[in-house]
């Protein structure tokens, strides 16, 4: 149970390359507000919401201790050991040469294996023979990754990836930037007629380092976190993505990232790289990268506050091992909740008739087959798959379950509870005026935010190195409840 004493958590963008660094790259600073007006903030890890992946925490009015960082950058660096990207290709190379009957997959162990390995894999689960084809579609027999707090991965169906290739086509991409989207790399990458060349650059380390083996070249794979713009393999990896966008080409990014991450991070990211390209072509800031970034319509209000060039799309994008947002039994009663918002004209995304799909010459865009025009409204205003029906009282179109409330004054679900009531504005939970959000409250007393590396020389005697964190588990085990 939520504790009702706190307001929730917000996220400080400013200068995150120099905040302090856990194994994903640079931490975010968050503010946690209370109810009694004042706030305190903290820096954790950008990609994992649960410290059980993750455990690196510091209040931002501390300084840190010599044993915690030290502790940190051990594990960076442990984290970071191994073989180079270059020499686990070649091994995928010499895997490639051996019959497909010769190479399997053991689900027990994470492992490709080839030749006589698997003779020492006799008592593990194995997945043979391994075609070509699997090979240069590992997200086929990969089992995805389920950590909804760190890396869930929702693989899209190859309906769906058809039709978003057929979006790049409209827009004429000949480059496109892949960030999370390992199904739309795979078939642009496996085929050439095409004519597009994709750079994927995604958080799960085994389309990189896959146990001694990498599936994709240094060139077309980059392990990336998207939260913080950071590049795993640091210069190499950066220079081969500045590379990747500076070229003369229709470049075009697919993102789909985690659900549950914070928009204002991805919002961040995404301008971050359109600067990059802006700054390597050359070009005005007002000229804008096309975009295709897949996210839920529920999440539209937060997409728009953060990119406000973004429109949705009524595409209903399907993920093959998804609960809800596919076609299955226990699928959506409505179809998937996910959509694909554009930063260019709607026009230019004709969407399958065959699907229901069909196009308003009114609205200039295709909408879905329940999407009917609004006359009051003008406009297709249905967001959730459902025909809306408008309230004239609202003036404005509504789910067709909700009920127009005499005490709210506007349509709400018909069991919601009257807490706003009619004509009274939102207000800061920090001092309970309106006209401004609690971040920017000029009655708020935040912490100091300084950040140092080192702690201050105290005349007191110093703790013992014993007491600070000598492993991942202790560390952890201190942060568990830090949150909560």
């Amino acid at each position: 149970m939520a504790n009702p004493g706190k307001l929730g958590v917000d996220v400080i963008i400013n200068n995150i390359s120099e905040n302090p660094c856990c194994i994903h790259g640079p931490t975010i600073l968050f503010e946690r507000f209370h109810g009694n007006g004042q706030s305190r903030q903290f820096y954790a890890c950008s990609a994992c919401r649960d410290r059980r992946d993750c455990s690196f925490f510091h209040w931002a009015d501390q300084k840190i201790a010599n044993g915690k960082k030290d502790l940190w950058t051990k594990l960076i660096k442990e984290s970071r050991q191994g073989k180079s990207h270059e020499a686990e290709y070649k091994r995928l190379e010499a895997i490639k040469a051996l019959p497909a009957s010769e190479r399997s997959y053991c689900t027990s162990c994470s492992v490709l294996l080839g030749g006589t390995e698997k003779s020492s894999h006799t008592s593990c689960a194995l997945i043979f023979p391994i075609t070509n084809k699997q090979l240069s579609h590992p997200s086929t027999f990969l089992p995805p990754k389920e950590s909804s707090k760190l890396e869930a991965q929702y693989l899209f169906t190859s309906n769906s990836v058809d039709v978003i290739i057929g979006m790049l086509q409209n827009l004429q991409a000949s480059r496109v930037l892949c960030i999370g989207a390992p199904r739309i790399h795979e078939a642009i990458t496996d085929t050439p007629q095409l004519n597009m060349v994709s750079l994927l650059m995604d958080i799960d380390d085994r389309y990189v380092f896959f146990q001694q083996c990498s599936f994709f070249s240094p060139e077309s794979c980059l392990r990336y976190n998207m939260f913080n713009h950071h590049f795993f393999d640091e210069e190499k990896a950066k220079n081969t993505y500045k590379q990747f966008i500076t070229e003369n080409e229709n470049l075009v990014i697919v993102a789909d990232p985690p659900f549950g991450g914070r928009m204002e991070l991805l919002a961040n990211d995404l301008n971050k790289i359109q600067n990059d390209w802006r700054i390597a072509r050359g070009l005005e800031s007002e000229t804008e990268l096309p975009v295709l970034f897949i996210f839920p319509y529920f999440m539209e209000p937060q997409v728009i506050a953060n990119l406000p060039s973004y429109t949705m799309l009524d595409y209903q994008v399907d993920y093959d091992n998804h609960p809800l947002y596919s076609s299955g039994p226990k699928s959506m009663k409505n179809g998937s909740a996910v959509r694909v918002f554009v930063n260019q004209p709607r026009s230019l995304f004709p969407l399958p008739e065959s699907e229901g799909y069909h196009f308003c010459k009114l609205c200039d865009r295709w909408v879905s087959i329940s999407n009917k025009h609004c006359e009051k409204c003008n406009g297709c205003m249905s967001k959730d798959g459902r025909m809306y029906r408008h309230c004239d009282l609202c003036k404005k179109c509504n789910k067709p379950s909700w009920i127009h409330c005499s005490k709210c004054f506007r349509c709400q679900p018909q069991d919601h509870k009257c807490e706003v009531q009619a004509g009274q504005k939102l207000r800061c939970h920090v001092c309970g005026c309106s006209g401004h959000k609690r971040r920017d409250c000029p009655k708020r007393k935040v912490s100091d935010t300084t950040f140092s590396e080192e702690p201050k020389k105290k005349k007191k005697k110093k703790k013992n190195k014993s007491s600070y964190p000598q492993s991942l588990e202790e560390e952890r085990e201190r942060n568990m409840n830090i949150f909560s």
